[in-house]
């Protein structure tokens, strides 16, 4: 019997969403809250960065409470990430593509990342 491409395709998007874990339907669905708390770390992290510029001198507990943000916002966007990853298949996209979720966030999460691990470690031999 014949089916067309398009019946062959979401066939195979039904196949793949019945193989998908629990934890990614749970990821799913936590999606909108990890948003949420990516955008407001975010905002934080951009006042934590200019609060040095107003103040002459700041405490340990700036630079504290500086890295546990850029921690959060590198986690929040990495999960935020990975779901759009998995949920967007690369065999599914045209040429290889990348939604604008998976660029943004991706390269959000690789920037934050690194940053992190550098600002972490002079937080570690600095002390």
């Amino acid at each position: 019997m014949y089916h067309s491409q398009h019946d062959r395709d979401q066939e195979q998007r039904m196949h793949r969403s019945q193989q998908q874990g629990s934890f990614f339907r749970r990821m799913r669905r936590a999606l909108p809250v990890v948003t949420l708390v990516f955008w407001v770390a975010a905002a934080i992290l951009v006042v934590l960065f200019a609060v040095p510029s107003f103040i002459g001198s700041i405490g340990p507990w700036l630079h504290w409470i500086t890295g546990i943000t850029l921690l959060v916002v590198t986690l929040s966007s990495g999960a935020i990430a990975w779901v759009e990853f998995k949920s967007n298949p690369s065999e599914d996209a045209e040429r290889g593509e990348w939604t604008n979720k998976m660029l943004f966030y991706g390269l959000v999460f690789a920037g934050a990342f690194f940053v992190a691990f550098l600002y972490w470690l002079t937080i570690y031999f600095s002390g």
